[in-house]
């Protein structure tokens, strides 16, 4: 069982021998510094760590926004292999991080996006103030909030269909990659209904969209897609 996300993340290293790793919101650096691919950059606009201790020629750190550094910094740094989304817990600015990252993308790219499965509609709320002070008020003991993170995954299902995607089981981790989908038929065929889809629409599709998996499971999908791509190409 892959536990935590840095165990998850070089397993994915793994199936495309990811060279160069981008992560979007680092915080404290407990999954980024963890991540065993040679080449890392961590984007963060408020860095909980130490950089100074980490940071070399192969380990960068942007101190910026997600968008100043897709739009500014991120060119030089070439191609990733490997891309993680955990920045601000919103539909719009995690689709746009997604939408931005696919210019520093190749067919072998493989992302992971965190917090797509709510665990209550408190965690799901779209600000994190009111999910504290909700969950205070109702005297929960989870503290999660994931926002509506959930909505990126309908939006990659209904406007990417040349793009796959499966959630590890149990953990709310959506991983995509370049696999196209065969008889596709988008869902809801508008990004304002999407923006408005209730957590119950998200659990309603689970299966369909979603495509919890066991990561055995899940890790041979994305093994054979690339291993696919590579067939075709020779």
């Amino acid at each position: 069982m892959l536990e935590t996300r840095h165990e998850r993340l070089n397993a994915l290293a793994k199936l495309n021998g990811a060279q160069r790793y981008l992560e979007i919101g680092v915080r404290n650096g407990a999954t980024f510094t963890r991540v065993g691919v040679p080449y890392r950059v961590a984007v963060d606009p408020d860095f909980r760590l130490k950089t100074e201790k980490f940071a070399n020629d192969q380990t960068i750190f942007h101190a910026v926004t997600s968008d100043e550094f897709f739009s500014r910094l991120a060119a030089p740094h070439g191609l990733f292999d490997l891309i993680y989304l955990d920045g601000l817990h919103t539909f719009e600015q995690t689709f746009r991080d997604f939408c931005a990252s696919l210019a520093f993308s190749h067919p072998r790219t493989i992302w992971l996006i965190d917090d797509t499965v709510p665990v209550d509609r408190i965690a799901a709320l779209r600000s994190q103030f009111a999910s504290i002070v909700l969950r205070k008020l109702t005297l929960g003991k989870r503290c999660q909030w994931m926002g509506d993170v959930y909505r990126v995954v309908l939006a990659i299902h209904d406007f990417f269909p040349q793009f796959s995607l499966a959630t590890f089981q149990g953990h709310g981790q959506t991983v995509v990659w370049r696999e196209a989908r065969r008889d596709f038929r988008p869902t809801w065929n508008s990004l304002t209904a999407i923006s408005r889809a209730s957590l119950g629409s998200m659990r309603r599709h689970m299966v369909s969209h979603f495509v919890p998996l066991k990561d055995e499971e899940l890790l041979g999908r994305v093994a054979s897609a690339i291993k696919d791509l590579s067939t075709v190409e020779s």
